[in-house]
């Protein structure tokens, strides 16, 4: 007898799509309420699924939710019209109580009949499927989700990497002094306030030469991240040490700030894999047709991480952190959790408000640490 799972369509269907895929699921049956249809909850799980379990054998079914009366009758003639018989597997995760309740006290009667029920329920937090049958149980949930069903199921759709192969060489050619500008923040914090002003002075279209009273000698981590920079050709220092020229003005854009999101690009890619993520992605919801662009996402643990990278301006943080934190609740769900990368500090006002969105923050010298934010993120368990 083939097992059937029911489950019900809801705003956060990863809690469906994670047993099912888990447990390899051959024939699911989503039922829908009206809201649930309206925000095409259950299209969006679809679409999850014929990705993960092509062969399986999908239906939708519509649910009248209305009043209690419509909800006992649905669940009666599901049970009774369709179901007597079947082995079920109901997930009672997705849904109201009542809603549940109601399914649930008709699904019993299966296990009277010729049929069999069973009743799963999934603990996205805690990372666990509990069973309440003839010998309820608890099983772990095993890390099934990918970064392209993470975006299904919030009803989304990306092209992988969208950074270009010559950015990402670019990037890999200038590593070094990247990695030196972030892992030597601290000892850097004054002097790369300087150069990145200078820096986006030049790449705006003012001088690419730039008048600076004293430049630090190579014995100091500034005298030696202008040598670095010198070396891989994206600035020269006069004799006299009075002044630098950007080599042009990419040059410049990268040393005013661009080389935040090439660090967090190396760290990606040095920390996190075989962590599947995407960098500089522009998704669009099916939905509403809305774009983003995502400097970055990574699935792990069944979780998402969507990190935003920020150079200059810091007094638009609190926009940004805003619409991190927006982006973390439609892309990611109550799983996910948001990370606002910046090369200069941020307030104590706006960490305060970046706590109750959802995100944590690594800005100026704390940028140092991105790796082990990133192991620990990854080796996590719960959000």
């Amino acid at each position: 007898m083939t097992t059937l799972h029911l489950c019900i369509a809801t705003g956060q269907n990863a809690a469906n799509f994670i047993p099912l895929k888990q447990l390899q699921a051959q024939e699911i049956w989503i039922l829908e309420t009206p809201e649930m249809q309206k925000q095409q909850s259950a299209k969006a799980l679809s679409m999850a699924l014929k990705s993960a379990l092509p062969e399986a054998q999908l239906r939708t079914l519509a649910f009248d939710d209305s009043t209690p009366a419509n909800m006992q009758a649905a669940a009666l003639q599901l049970a009774c019209d369709q179901l007597d018989g079947r082995d079920v597997v109901f997930h009672a995760t997705g849904g109201t109580k009542l809603i549940v309740l109601a399914i649930h006290q008709q699904l019993l009667n299966l296990a009277s009949g010729q049929g069999r029920y069973r009743l799963l329920y999934a603990d996205t937090f805690q990372q666990t499927l509990s069973w309440l049958d003839d010998t309820p149980r608890q099983e772990a949930m095993q890390d099934v989700l990918t970064r392209d069903e993470q975006l299904l199921l919030r009803g989304y759709r990306t092209t992988n990497d969208t950074r270009p192969a010559q950015i990402q060489q670019r990037a890999a050619e200038r590593a070094k002094v990247t990695r030196f500008m972030g892992e030597k923040s601290a000892q850097l914090k004054g002097f790369l306030s300087t150069l990145n002003y200078h820096a986006n002075q030049a790449a705006d279209g003012k001088s690419l030469t730039r008048d600076m009273d004293y430049l630090p000698r190579a014995s100091t981590a500034a005298g030696k991240l202008l040598d670095l920079a010198q070396e891989h050709g994206l600035l020269t220092m006069d004799e006299a040490y009075s002044s630098i020229t950007f080599t042009n003005q990419e040059a410049a854009k990268y040393l005013g700030g661009g080389w935040v999101e090439e660090y967090v690009f190396l760290k990606f890619t040095g920390t996190l894999a075989p962590t599947q993520y995407t960098l500089g992605a522009q998704i669009t919801h099916s939905v509403s047709k809305t774009s983003n662009e995502i400097d970055g996402i990574a699935v792990a643990n069944n979780r998402a991480l969507i990190i935003e990278c920020k150079a200059k301006k810091q007094d638009q943080a609190q926009d940004a952190i805003y619409k991190l934190g927006q982006l973390v609740k439609q892309v990611g769900g109550l799983m996910a959790r948001g990370l606002y990368v910046s090369a200069k500090p941020v307030s104590d006002t706006d960490r305060a408000r970046a706590r109750e969105y959802g995100v944590d923050i690594l800005a100026g010298d704390e940028l140092a640490t991105l790796s082990d934010y990133l192991r620990r993120w990854k080796d996590s368990e719960q959000a």
